[in-house]
């Protein structure tokens, strides 16, 4: 339930605020909740709506997809290395 209402502030976010608060939000989101994909589909969001179509030679949504991704994919990463979430990692003692 605490996700659900969450994603809703989120995606209310993503529509009325500025793209630092809601980016923030959507990174405190990755830490708090496991498997939090709601942050690939709220830059996206963010981005198609707030982005002017040009015709150049580079296209530049390539890098921003593939730059959210591996932002994703690290902190997922680093989540797993952070002393906070040591209960998911099974421990050798």
């Amino acid at each position: 339930m605490k996700r659900v209402i969450f994603d809703i502030f989120l995606f209310i976010f993503v529509f009325t605020l500025p793209w630092w608060i809601t980016l923030v939000l959507a990174i405190v989101g990755i830490f708090v909740f496991k498997n939090y994909y709601e942050f690939l589909i709220a830059c996206i969001v963010f981005y198609v709506i707030s982005t002017v179509r040009e015709y150049t030679y580079f296209n530049n949504s390539l890098i921003f997809y593939t730059s959210i991704i591996f932002f994703y994919l690290i902190s997922q990463f680093i989540r797993r290395h952070i002393i906070l979430y040591k209960n998911e990692i099974p421990y050798k003692s």
